[in-house]
């Protein structure tokens, strides 16, 4: 459960930071918000997309004893 709900509090923060930088580079032209949106939100929203559905892709590549 631990680790689910990390992965879903990287997703969270991703998705915070990304809607903040995106305000303020679509609105006042920001540099520091297009850098929050590309350097800090968009690697936390991949790393807990994948965290979440890497495990559900992979059930199927495991061989059965």
């Amino acid at each position: 459960m631990g680790p689910l709900l990390f992965r879903v509090a990287l997703l969270t923060a991703g998705l915070g930071l990304a809607e903040i930088g995106l305000g303020e580079a679509a609105s006042r032209g920001s540099v520091a918000g297009w850098a929050l949106l590309l350097l800090v939100g968009l690697p936390l929203i991949l790393g807990g997309t994948v965290g979440l559905i890497g495990p559900f892709l992979a059930t199927g590549r495991r061989q059965r004893k």
